[in-house]
Formats: structure tokens, C-alpha cells, sequence
């Protein structure tokens, strides 16, 4: 069956839907930053003037958050609310796919607990308010693990359902580009046979391809390069990897420092430039790359300052302080405890694998060290952790609910 209790499941996507209901109903953060950017181009694409800056074609950012907000907007009308109640919804699902996989993996008590955890997982529920792209990006990269994991050896359904999701996915952040390695990985753990294995890689890879290749296409168009999604991985690998740079967020305005502050106007050009120079640096510095790993690691779990600053700092009509300052308690809080389970429970999890011989729910453990692997050697702060933490949640259930009865022993 697709799901064993659906009751659990609808209270888990309703309570998250309630919370994220009563947050945006008091918090109104204004769109500042990149959430400018996307809220602005959004609107432009819905209004048929293009994906442009300053009257030009761009591939700043990847087109793909712009792209579904002008399809909200197109839908529901333009302006803050539209935005953000998508961002609701989706994150809402994301909580619901949480109960899915831990119902798959161990019991319908795990999941619930797990959904539940999701639900009520501050962080999320402020970047919900937040017209970002981390909440869809979230729903699309575990969406794509979720069928992964369903996936059996001839699902091919499903696994082409996954190649478009991955697709989506790249064209909101391309850091999944390469995630179809752990796919490979995943397939190698379960004994899914080398061809068989290798075939299935194959059908992931094309499919995300296919999906991605209009914005491909549209931007070879423009520039006459090849972009497959966007031109802003080689500024931000140089943001990270630089004799300056400090393993967060660097962008100074000293031009000494910074050859890139004209970067949004001229992204196509200086793309190349800055990640050759990011590439260089770390060929030449490997051992301080290491160490400035380990610092961005430290930034990026470093408790949750940035969900502060983008929501009730500066909501409009703006909160009290004393809202302000319980929220920040409960996020931090809530941050803590939910890694801290969630750590546990992935314990739990590796001994009940190596204890079955079974490696089902090695995807989530791939797709976490993927993840920690990027922010390895790209800038860190805690907004970037967030598209992490729901693969982290799904173990929380189990960490409070370890005798479980887990499905049959598969390879």
C-alpha cells in the first residue's frame, strides 16, 4: 500500500499546515536580498517581460524559483501572500513525504513521531514566511530520495518520476547536479546487479538532462555558451575558497578583495573567471581548504541567526519585541533538540542496518553526506542547512520510538 495509516499521515500535513498558517498570519518579512531578486523576476516572468536584468538576458540565478512563483502569480495574482502561501503548502507536503519515508522504512508510530517533528520544526516554519527558495528545493530533493527508496529494481515509473523531480530541483539550486552519484552508490548497497545498476544511473541522469534542457537551450540562446541552469557556481565556489575568505558569507565591497562586485550584471562573463580562480586556490592551498571545510561546517550548524534576521527582524507591520525574542528561543531550541534526536536516530538506524543486513534506508545517509559534503567546500551559514534538515527528521521518530517493528530484512 502506498500508505498503511492514512490518519497519521493527514495529521502530520494539517498540523504543519496550522503552524505555518498562524506564523505568516502574524510575521511578514519584506522581501530583501535574493528574495528581492526572486520576487521581483517572478513577477516580470508572469508579466511576459522575460528572465532579464537591466534589460538584458540573465543567468544570475537559477531561473527555477522565479519561474514557479510567476506560475502562482499568473494563477493567484501577484503579491506577498500567493508567494508565501505556496511556500506553506509545500512545506506542509514536505512533512507529509517525512511520515512516507519513516513509515517505509520502520512503523506508522516512527512516522508519526518523525512527521510530527517536521511539523513542528520552528526553522522551517519561519523560512516558510520567507519568499526563498530553500522551501521548494526542500520538497524536491526529498521528493526525489522518497522515490528513489521506492523505487525496486524495474519501477522504471518511478524512477523517471525521480529524474524529473531531480530536474526541478537542479533548476532551483544546481547543487544536485551531481547527486545522481549516490544514486549509483545506493543501487551498488543493494545489490541491485552492476548493469542493472549502471542502466538505472543512465535513465536518472537523462531524464534530469531532458527536464533541464529548455533553460539549457534558452540560455545557450542568450549567451552562445553552454549554461546548463545558472551562472552563479563559480562566484559562490569563490566566495568560499579564497585567500579572504572567511567559510560563511563574503561578499565585501573592497575591490581589492572582491573582483566580482559587478557580478549580477556581468555573471556570464566573470562566472568562469571566479571559478577558475576558486579551482586554482584550492589547488594550490589543500590543506588550508581542508581546515576551512571543518570552518564551514562550524557555519553551518551554527544555530539559526539568519531565519531571525529574514523573518521577524524584518516583518512589515513589524512584531514585538518580546514575540521576536520567544520565537528566537523556540527556534534555537527546536534546532538542538531536533539534530541532537536526529543523530541518534541515524545511530539507531546504522545498527539496525548492519544488525539486518539491510541497507534500505542507506539513501538517507547518502543524501545527508552529499549534502555535507557540498557545504565541505561552498560557503556556509545556517539558511544553506535547511534543504538538509528534513532528511535528518526522518530519523528523529526512531530515536524516540527504537523498538519498532521495522519492515521485512531486504537487500
Amino acid at each position: 500500500m502506498f500508505v498503511k495509516r492514512p490518519l497519521f499521515l493527514a495529521i502530520v500535513v494539517w498540523m504543519a499546515l496550522l503552524v505555518r498558517l498562524l506564523f505568516v498570519s502574524k510575521v511578514h518579512p519584506v522581501p530583501v536580498s535574493d528574495f528581492h531578486w526572486y520576487y521581483t523576476q517572478g513577477m516580470a516572468i508572469a508579466n511576459g517581460q522575460g528572465y532579464r536584468y537591466d534589460g538584458q538576458p540573465t543567468a544570475y540565478f537559477p531561473i527555477g524559483y522565479p519561474l514557479f512563483l510567476a506560475g502562482v502569480f499568473k494563477i493567484f495574482g501577484e503579491g506577498w501572500w500567493p508567494a508565501v502561501l505556496a511556500n506553506v503548502v509545500l512545506d506542509s507536503a514536505t512533512a507529509g513525504l517525512v511520515y512516507l519515508i519513516a513509515e517505509y522504512l520502520w512503523s506508522p508510530v516512527v512516522a508519526l513521531i518523525s512527521g510530527l517533528a517536521m511539523a513542528l520544526y520552528v526553522p522551517h516554519i519561519q523560512w516558510s514566511s520567507v519568499i526563498c527558495s530553500e522551501i521548494i528545493f526542500s520538497f524536491l530533493f526529498l521528493l526525489t530520495g522518497y522515490l528513489w527508496l521506492r523505487s525496486e529494481r524495474r519501477s522504471w515509473t518511478i524512477l523517471v518520476a525521480s529524474g524529473i523531480t531531480l530536474g526541478m530541483a537542479c533548476l532551483v539550486r544546481p547543487i544536485t547536479l551531481l547527486f545522481p552519484a549516490a544514486y549509483l552508490i545506493y543501487a551498488w548497497f543493494r545489490k541491485f546487479g552492476f548493469w542493472q545498476s549502471v542502466r538505472r544511473f543512465v535513465v536518472i541522469v537523462v531524464v534530469m538532462l531532458i527536464t533541464i534542457s529548455p533553460v539549457t537551450i534558452r540560455n545557450y540562446e542568450a549567451f552562445h555558451q553552454v549554461l546548463l541552469v545558472s551562472a552563479n557556481g563559480g562566484v559562490n565556489l569563490w566566495q568560499g575558497n579564497n585567500p579572504n575568505a572567511n567559510g560563511s558569507y563574503f561578499w565585501p565591497e573592497n575591490p581589492k578583495q572582491n573582483p566580482f562586485l559587478d557580478y549580477e550584471a556581468k555573471a556570464v562573463q566573470e562566472n568562469p573567471i571566479a571559478k577558475h580562480m576558486a579551482e586554482s586556490y584550492i589547488l594550490h592551498h589543500p590543506l588550508h581548504t581542508i581546515r576551512m571545510g571543518f570552518v564551514k561546517w562550524r557555519y553551518f550548524f551554527s544555530g539559526v541567526y539568519y531565519a531571525q534576521f529574514y523573518t521577524t527582524r524584518i516583518s512589515q507591520p513589524p512584531v514585538t519585541q518580546a514575540f521576536a525574542s520567544r520565537i528566537a528561543r523556540l527556534s534555537e531550541a527546536s534546532y538542538v533538540v531536533t539534530y541532537v534526536l536526529g543523530a541518534l536516530g541515524i545511530a539507531f538506524a546504522v545498527v539496525e542496518a548492519l544488525r539486518r543486513r539491510s541497507l534500505r534506508s542507506s539513501i538517507l545517509w547518502l543524501g545527508i553526506l552529499y549534502y555535507l559534503g557540498l557545504f565541505f567546500i561552498f560557503p556556509a551559514w545556517d539558511r544553506m542547512r535547511e534543504p538538509m534538515s528534513p532528511w535528518v527528521i526522518v530519523f528523529v521518530g526512531l530515536a524516540l520510538w527504537p523498538f519498532n517493528k521495522s519492515r521485512a530484512p531486504s537487500r
